[in-house]
């Protein structure tokens, strides 16, 4: 990872280009954390064929944003096909998963806990100055 990256550097604006993150397996998909969200932003790779078992996150909604390829999304009972620049979300505590198709997939996942939603809010106020 580039210098200007590393924990401690004293840039405020930072700035990396997500092609430089993808990474991809031929065993199991890949999940690389995003710098800086603490582990709540992840990029999640998947070769043609691969997929993510059901599961959940108890404590924490999960948003999906397709970046390149399509697959099918199952949240709760219902299962969709989506499409590059598709968003999806499973709220907390919902039963979800995915399957790859027959391209590479690039999805950024966002883990929202509920109570920063509150925060999201007053901290999305703008001041211009």
């Amino acid at each position: 990872m580039n210098d200007r990256f590393k924990a401690g550097a004293k840039r405020k604006l930072k700035i990396f280009n997500i092609d430089s993150l993808v990474k991809f397996s031929s065993t199991n998909y890949v999940k690389v954390l995003i710098p800086y969200t603490n582990g709540l932003v992840r990029l999640l790779c998947l070769e043609p064929g691969q997929s993510v078992a059901l599961h959940k996150h108890p404590e924490g909604d999960e948003v999906f944003y397709v970046l390149s390829g399509k697959a099918e999304f199952t949240v709760s009972e219902e299962t969709k096909r989506i499409k590059t620049y598709s968003i999806v979300k499973a709220a907390a505590g919902t039963v979800h998963g995915w399957k790859n198709g027959s391209e590479r997939l690039v999805l950024i996942s966002i883990l929202i806990p509920p109570s920063s939603y509150k925060l999201a809010e007053q901290t999305a106020k703008m001041k211009f100055v």
